[in-house]
């Protein structure tokens, strides 16, 4: 089980390291997007159940802003991805 899992790492990996670079800067560069994002909404959504008076407005907005970081990082790895089809393609 283990040495399957370590196959279809190692794929990803190497295909990954094939791709072009403006697709491959795509990725990566969404992904630090999302970690921001991400650990603002996080933050927020902390900061609204603990420390500050719970607030149903705020409470909404931290989690659709923690929504939106998922939806940023799916784009960015799917542009990537599509981007490096194309133009491989050409």
């Amino acid at each position: 089980m283990q040495s399957n899992l370590l196959k279809n790492i190692e794929k990803i990996l190497t295909a990954y390291a094939n791709m072009g670079k403006l697709p491959k800067a795509l990725i990566k560069y969404g992904s630090y997007v999302f970690f921001g994002i991400f650990a603002i909404g996080t933050l927020l959504v902390l900061l609204n159940n603990t420390l500050l008076p719970y607030n149903s407005y705020f409470d909404m907005v931290s989690k659709a802003i923690v929504i939106t970081s998922f939806t940023l990082a799916a784009e960015a790895i799917i542009g990537g991805l599509v981007m490096d089809f194309v133009f491989k393609k050409q």
